[in-house]
């Protein structure tokens, strides 16, 4: 085998290995985007659960926008529970 067939063989794997880390990278990235959107829907979700409201003012075709608007209700002591 001659120099410029190892040559182009190894150009050949240092691409293919380069296309799989950027693959996975991005994968990672996706991934990691997705947990902390699902972190903050949870906390949203518990925020309005507890009684508080929600308030959604969304805009579309496509110069997108969408507010969310949270408002906590105070946490209710004892003397006013009972």
């Amino acid at each position: 085998m001659g120099s410029g067939a190892a040559t182009t063989i190894v150009s050949i794997i240092v691409g293919q290995v380069c296309a799989l880390l950027g693959l996975w990278i991005r994968l990672h990235w996706r991934v990691r985007h997705e947990q902390v959107q699902r972190h903050y829907l949870t906390s949203t979700v518990d925020a309005v659960s507890k009684g508080g409201y929600l308030k959604v003012d969304e805009q579309r075709p496509d110069g997108h926008r969408l507010r969310m608007e949270i408002t906590r209700v105070p946490a209710r002591t004892e003397d006013e529970i009972a």
